[in-house]
């Protein structure tokens, strides 16, 4: 008979709420939970987790549940009408509504803000940037930190995001590039003279340099390309450096480069 009036209960639980919750799920803050006291429909309630942690419940006043699995509140609720006022009562705890949890993206992205995180699944930390828009081309290459909740927090390189396993309520800001407004400048036989962007690295090459000027006009000479840093020039032989496969020219932000008219 016992099992009968157990087997009822979650029937009636089942057809009024529509959302059956895993018994190992656990209850958290801002949730919205039904119970249910089979044959005390005046002890039946809908109500909402507290920031305390506690529902409250007719007769047995607030009870606190939040962390609690399911079953555990479930179990809960039952023992403390159990002890002062029903005997063996039969009781059914649902979840109504799970409250959204929320992660907030912030810094050197696209669209940064707050964002729900998905119900019964891992998000990585890739997945969240691109819920975010991705990340800006002055993002730092090895500056994303992620701060749980908590208030630790630990620094990612972009490449290894989709590695890092993202939390609810977790904080991710993604630093912007110390590089980021830096520029050279490239003059003289280029086809767009003018200044050009260092990368989010801050690795930015005499070749590449050129390269974003639009290269050499016809009338460029590679052999004698200046490079003037702070005062200091320096002549660089471009041409024999890339025949040669050498090291190409590293540039400092300001650095000013000259590419000279070909001596005919």
């Amino acid at each position: 008979m016992r099992n009968l009036y157990q087997l009822a209960a979650s029937l009636i639980a089942l057809v009024t709420t529509g959302l059956a919750a895993p018994s190992d799920a656990t209850l958290k803050v801002n949730d919205t939970i039904r119970v249910e006291v089979f044959n005390e429909t005046d002890l039946n309630a809908v109500t909402k987790i507290l920031k305390s942690g506690e529902v409250v419940l007719q007769f047995i006043g607030p009870v606190k549940i939040a962390g609690l699995t399911v079953a555990e509140a479930n179990e809960k609720i039952r023992g403390l009408y159990d002890k002062d006022y029903l005997v063996d009562p039969k009781l059914t705890l649902t979840v109504e509504a799970y409250s959204q949890d929320m992660i907030s993206v912030t810094g050197a992205v696209t669209g940064g803000g707050q964002f729900p995180y998905p119900q019964n699944a891992k998000l990585d930390l890739a997945s969240a940037l691109a819920m975010a828009g991705g990340t800006t081309r002055y993002a730092d290459p090895k500056g994303v930190t992620v701060t749980r909740v908590d208030g630790g927090s630990s620094t990612y390189p972009i490449s290894g995001a989709s590695t890092v396993q993202i939390q609810p309520g977790d904080q991710i800001t993604v630093r912007r590039s110390n590089y980021a407004d830096k520029v050279a400048y490239v003059f003289g036989q280029v086809r767009k003279p003018g200044p050009v962007a260092f990368p989010p690295d801050g690795r930015l090459t005499l070749l590449d340099a050129i390269a974003q000027a639009g290269n050499y006009t016809e009338l460029g000479n590679a052999k004698a390309v200046k490079i003037n840093r702070n005062g200091k020039v320096t002549e660089v032989n471009l041409r024999e450096m890339t025949e040669k496969g050498s090291e190409h020219y590293m540039l400092q932000p300001e650095d000013k480069i000259t590419v000279p008219d070909r001596i005919w």
